[in-house]
């Protein structure tokens, strides 16, 4: 069985969310909030800025006149999506690789983390939650702890396997039965690490809701729903496309039709390869 501490010291070769993310998601939710002191805030970053112009200039935005400063994006996109820009970039480089373990080849790893993410999204946009920053942090990051467990997978693939086939689990829960723990779980003890917020901690700890599932929150309700219809649409990688035990629960608990997700995800297919773009640039 792997040890939590051995797993939570090898994490520490991620590069953790810059802390100017922490400091623009602090700030995002005041209307009062001057432009400058957002502006001042990354462009004293030159990495930042660069993958924010980059991306913020991308198809994908669809912006008429090129962005060439911080203060422009800021302005012409708005606070909450520069931070999500900014939030994506930073964690392209340790999602961008192959996960071999997890049979996720180079790129799928982003590419399932963005679309969970902009689901998510615009899942909270139409249930008009108050933690739309929340649910898209927590969906972007939370299948961070494969990037840990992913050369441990390798060895343990055909157990894993077995056992999801012939018990019908999902693949956290063959991950605590053949290593001892999940990935779910080492992600939001990673965030932890990082300082993120409790809420957003437990939302990926608990993104699968697995086992009895009796008061979910709505954060985490969100996520899990983005994260089956990624599943559901051929997104997300095999081993991530488990039971949807609580899908009809969840969308109850939401409000949600069939109707209003495939309006989703029909207007997410018509921006995809768009968004996938992104990762070429970065």
């Amino acid at each position: 069985m792997l040890s939590l501490d051995r797993l939570l010291k090898e994490s520490e070769r991620i590069e953790p969310v810059p802390q100017v993310v922490h400091e623009l998601m602090d700030l995002v939710e005041d209307p009062e909030v001057p432009v400058s002191e957002i502006t001042n805030l990354i462009t004293y970053e030159p990495v930042v800025t660069a993958n924010l112009l980059k991306m913020a200039n991308s198809a994908a935005f669809g912006l008429k006149k090129k962005v060439d400063s911080v203060h422009d994006a800021v302005v012409r996109l708005g606070l909450k999506q520069v931070v999500k820009i900014v939030l994506m970039a930073s964690v392209t480089k340790p999602m961008k690789s192959a996960h071999q373990g997890y049979g996720l080849e180079e790129g799928r790893l982003w590419k399932q983390s963005v679309s969970c993410a902009l689901v998510a999204n615009a899942i909270a946009e139409k249930v008009e939650t108050s933690e739309k920053n929340i649910v898209f942090t927590a969906a972007l990051l939370k299948d961070i702890g494969v990037i840990v467990l992913d050369r441990y997978m390798a060895p343990a693939i055909g157990k894993i396997r077995e056992v999801i086939h012939a018990e019908g689990l999902h693949l956290i829960e063959a991950e605590r039965r053949v290593l001892g723990l999940d990935h779910a779980e080492l992600g939001g003890r990673i965030a932890g690490n990082w300082n993120f917020s409790q809420t957003l901690i437990r939302a990926i700890q608990q993104h699968h809701l697995t086992g009895e599932a009796t008061d979910i929150p709505e954060t985490t309700a969100i996520i899990y729903l983005a994260d089956s219809l990624c599943s559901i649409s051929g997104i997300n990688g095999e081993l991530f496309c488990g039971p949807d035990t609580h899908y009809n629960r969840v969308c109850k608990q939401l409000g949600l039709s069939e109707t209003d997700l495939n309006r989703m995800m029909s207007d997410f297919y018509s921006r995809k390869d768009d968004i996938y773009g992104l990762l070429a640039i970065l």
